[in-house]
């Protein structure tokens, strides 16, 4: 006889595919006509778009550009002169169960952009750029509950975990005239223009996640006076994310990426006053997350005929926890001869990973920071270093994500001082299995043979539950209770003495 339990079913999704990987690509920049030759080349630096992202079965493929300017100084040595290069490349990664109906989720960092002069009128540009992406596929969470049987027992537990029940996303457009400080100089020329997307609050409001940020873009301008001038100006963002989370409790992990950019000059119509007139594409990337109650069988027995038990499991990750702290970095660029005033200051990072060995873990995130400056005779100049920013960590995150905010520059003996403000953010998740008794397989024509054993047992409790020591001994749990002068739910202290009747 076959009996099939009560059940019920909610929608998750389960992440079958987390995996960093990288690509570099190289591209030839030709001066134009009506710019001079390059002296020497001062700084690179710019950052990457994404342009396209698939999954199908084994593959994911992830289309990105890396926008670079390259900053040189002519050979008439006065001023800098910029060129620009749109670098395309496609990062792609295997793995066994990706499905073309997989819901992936890309991030992406430019981790290393550098130039070289090839003759006074070419260059190759170099952009290598990191991918951090996820494949989440479509899942169920069964609940299960006992259909009524003479001489059939069933194990039940209830747990509520924190699951993720979604994978949506939303690209928008927005546009800003962000104006420049009081004190800052008119701009002479735009040179560069580099952005990045900051997030701040998400909320839930019903289904929908409400997702605050602002995008951070850094402008490197010449002034009419042919000084360099940097300034960062913010603009805030708001947008609303379809979601399958609902509640006050549902959490999202939200991944926000540049798709295109475009920064000019503006002019603001109420004032006249000069401004940056922004157009910023995106792409707000988002997992959600919600409590969900799960109630099954867990195990079953009969006490009269042989049952087999089908159990199957689900695996999925639940969410912890997050945290996030504040730190500081400190390094020195070092400049060989005296540095006079510093111009312009970039820092590159690549992804965050966390490193663990016999004296614990610690995050690590590979870096380059980038100075640009005049010496003590007024020449310009660039120098850099390589390094990396290490963190102690107490535990092993499932996501980190770490954001370098504006440099405090010092010019000392050794070269400029850096002081840089670091917020480190953390996601902590485990992986668990959900089991569940499916179905019962009942023998009804065979009977349970308990001639040798014995009709009352005594037992110390221990570690096995009293659901096991009335299995094991073709008891019930309510028998023991009874018989043992115990009430039901109550605590039973190890090495009590338990009276076991056979059913």
């Amino acid at each position: 006889m076959n009996i099939d339990l009560k059940s019920d079913r909610q929608g998750i999704v389960r992440r079958v595919f987390a995996k960093r990987f990288a690509r570099e690509e190289t591209a030839e920049v030709i001066v134009p006509d009506a710019q001079p030759d390059i002296l020497r080349i001062l700084d690179t630096r710019g950052y990457v778009c994404l342009r396209g992202k698939d999954s199908e079965a084994g593959r994911v493929t992830v289309a990105a550009t890396a926008e670079l300017t390259v900053l040189y100084v002519p050979e008439s040595g006065r001023g800098v002169r910029r060129l620009t290069a749109s670098v395309p490349m496609e990062l792609s990664a295997e793995g066994e169960e990706i499905t073309a109906d997989g819901l992936l989720t890309a991030c992406l960092t430019l981790t290393g952009a550098d130039a070289r002069t090839v003759n006074p009128r070419k260059i190759v540009v170099r952009a290598e750029v990191s991918c951090e992406a996820e494949v989440y596929v479509p899942e169920t969470v069964w609940s299960t509950s006992p259909r009524e049987q003479e001489g059939v027992a069933y194990s039940t537990e209830s747990s509520t975990l924190r699951l993720p029940v979604s994978v949506s996303e939303k690209a928008f457009v927005f546009t800003d005239e962000a104006g420049l400080p009081d004190s800052a100089p008119a701009i002479g020329e735009l040179l560069r223009a580099c952005g990045v997307l900051r997030l701040e609050s998400v909320k839930a409001v019903g289904s929908r996640a409400v997702v605050k940020g602002s995008a951070e873009t850094e402008v490197l301008y010449e002034t009419k006076d042919g000084e360099l001038h940097r300034e960062t100006v913010s603009s805030p963002f708001s947008q609303i994310v379809e979601t399958e989370a609902v509640g006050e409790a549902a959490e999202f992990i939200v991944m926000p990426e540049l798709t295109n950019m475009y920064v000019s000059r503006g002019m603001s119509g109420d004032t006249g006053a000069e401004t940056l007139a922004l157009e910023i594409h995106a792409v707000v990337q988002c997992v959600s997350y919600a409590d969900i109650t799960v109630d099954c069988v867990t195990d079953a027995y009969s006490v009269k005929n042989p049952v087999k038990v089908n159990t199957v499991c689900t695996h999925t990750e639940r969410l912890l926890g997050r945290d996030s702290v504040s730190d500081v970095f400190s390094v020195t660029v070092p400049t060989g001869e005296a540095a006079g005033e510093v111009m312009s200051v970039s820092l590159r990072s690549g992804p965050a990973s966390v490193r663990t060995g016999n004296g614990g873990g610690e995050c690590f995130v590979p870096l380059t920071v980038s100075a640009v400056y005049r010496d003590s005779s007024g020449e310009l100049l660039s120098a850099s270093k390589r390094g990396e920013y290490r963190r102690p960590m107490t535990e092993d995150p499932s996501r980190i994500e770490v954001r370098f905010g504006e440099p405090e520059a010092r010019v000392s003996d050794g070269g400029i001082d850096l002081r840089i403000p670091v917020e480190l953010s953390f996601v902590r998740c485990e992986d668990v299995e959900l089991k569940r008794v499916e179905s019962l397989e009942l023998d009804e024509d065979t009977a349970i043979d308990k001639s040798d054993m014995p009709s009352v047992t005594l037992v110390r409790s221990g570690k096995a539950s009293l659901w096991e020591l009335a299995k094991a001994h073709m008891s019930t749990m309510e028998l023991i209770l009874d018989a043992s002068a115990l009430e039901p739910g109550a605590e039973i202290p190890e090495g009590t003495v338990l009276l076991i009747p056979r059913a």
